[in-house]
């Protein structure tokens, strides 16, 4: 009886002994790091952290909200090594305070160090929009490229403060061409009594990004280069001394330099695995509109518009007639590409409720179809280019999403800088001197990633970013 008293004393929770006594909070978040990690993030209970750690479930309660507190917590500290702020201590008494300081330190730290990158990158994405007219034009690719500029809106209070943020970071890091609109303003270009307010930006281009690969799949063709399609590689090696290999079900193919450039299809390779992860980004498209339509809603210019929710909307008139709206929900999955998860009908349904809440004058116009496909996305929402392994001859680009064209575009530049060993300036932007910002291992990295997705999707839905966790989330995506 005594001796099973003792070990049913032993197996209580409560005050740790001398030897853990101190960091309470470090105990937990170790216990609930090694729980997640094992576990996941939906079967991890606050019973097993607090066995671990060892601590009281109350004590754990009085250091975190719960258990999607505690996650984001977690998810928190690892980022604050991956980022390296070694001496940085958030400040504040709760871990919502000290997530919000940690969010904040992040981009503060960032952008003081790189005001004259970001100008340099500036005016490389202006090159490369005249870069690729100047090539269209060139080689007689017929890509449907206008100027029209792009008009950046609000249609939500919160929305209002990011369009803010937006002009004081321009006029900050010295980049012109944004002009500011008010709401009267924003709806003399797209009538919609949803505008509130916005900035529009002339540098820009619309372009179909069909048209433009097919045409430069020709205008390789024409200059020799051999293009295989549908062909699986099964193994991809580096040989010492004689360049990249890549094994095929057809045959071998060796190169003295290769580049990875497959984007969201990237998870296939590990090394490049575990700094993306994937988003589908869905898209509906109208019936062909009458001018007795188009009347109703303006849009004279025909430029893009995009507005500033989280997961924004951005929809633009085809050449043919109809207006393309896309957007809003984009789900995020740990894993590769997926065509099953290519096909949601809520989501489907969830972009034409939106496009009839901004253009309700428009209910006799039909969407005539939609579709969706995988997007690489990045923790930090930037694209990144460099080597894998040390004989730098097999690179890789990965990230280069949302307003695509440009992006894919500025990386090739970036890329054939550096397989050619060229001492290009371009060499010089973060896509290359930051190393990409890996997720966290195992299960944590799904778990972060649907926590992520709901609780953004969630302040999108109900109009506020107020929630530390949604701040932190914005802090280090922006």
């Amino acid at each position: 009886m005594a001796k099973s008293a003792k070990a049913k004393r032993a197996g209580r929770l409560g005050r740790p002994p001398k030897d853990l006594a101190g960091d309470v909070e470090g105990r937990i978040l170790d216990a609930a790091e090694r729980v997640f990690l094992e576990r996941g993030f939906q079967s991890a209970s606050i019973d097993e952290i607090a066995a671990r750690a060892p601590a009281s479930k109350p004590t754990i309660y009085g250091h975190f909200a719960g258990k999607e507190a505690l996650f984001a917590a977690v998810v928190a500290r690892i980022i604050d090594g991956l980022a390296k702020l070694e001496r940085y201590r958030p400040e504040g008494r709760t871990v919502q305070d000290k997530l919000t300081s940690l969010g904040i330190a992040l981009v503060e730290r960032t952008v003081a160090e790189s005001v004259g990158v970001f100008q340099l990158e500036g005016a490389a994405m202006r090159q490369t929009l005249r870069d690729i007219e100047s090539f269209c034009a060139a080689d007689g690719i017929d890509a449907d490229i206008t100027h029209p500029g792009v008009l950046t809106v609000s249609n939500g209070p919160e929305q209002d403060v990011r369009i803010r943020q937006d002009l004081a970071a321009a006029e900050r890091l010295g980049l012109d061409g944004f002009r500011p609109l008010s709401g009267p303003q924003c709806q003399d270009l797209v009538r919609s009594e949803r505008l509130r307010m916005g900035h529009f930006e002339q540098d820009s281009l619309l372009v179909d990004p069909a048209a433009l690969a097919w045409g430069l799949r020709r205008a390789a063709e024409r200059r020799g280069v051999r293009i295989f399609e549908q062909t699986p590689v099964d193994d991809l090696t580096e040989v010492r001394g004689r360049g990249p290999e890549l094994r095929t079900p057809f045959g071998t193919v060796r190169a003295d330099r290769a580049l990875i450039a497959t984007n969201a299809y990237a998870h296939a390779i590990p090394a490049l695995r575990r700094f993306i992860f994937t988003i589908y980004a869905y898209i509906i498209v109208t019936e062909r509109l009458t001018p007795e339509q188009w009347a109703r809603v303006g849009w004279e210019q025909r430029m893009g518009v995009e507005d500033k929710r989280i997961y924004p909307h951005f929809h633009r008139p085809t050449p043919d007639g109809r207006i393309l709206w896309g957007g809003r929900d984009a789900p995020f999955s740990a894993e590769g590409p997926n065509p099953a998860r290519e096909n949601d009908p809520r989501i489907f349904g969830r972009l034409e409720e939106t496009f009839r809440w901004t253009f309700p004058q428009l209910h006799d116009v039909a969407i005539d179809r939609g579709w969706a496909g995988p997007v690489c996305g990045t923790i930090n929402c930037f694209a990144s280019a460099g080597f894998l392994g040390r004989s730098q001859r097999l690179a890789y680009a990965l990230g280069y999403a949302g307003h695509g064209v440009g992006p894919s575009h500025l990386t090739s530049r970036i890329v054939r800088d550096l397989l050619l060993g060229s001492g290009s300036e371009l060499l010089d932007l973060p896509m290359v001197s930051k190393r990409p910002v890996p997720l966290p291992p195992g299960p944590l990295r799904g778990g972060m990633l649907s926590l992520a997705e709901r609780v953004l999707q969630h302040a999108d839905d109900q109009g506020s970013d107020a929630s530390p966790l949604v701040r932190l989330a914005l802090r280090i995506l922006q």
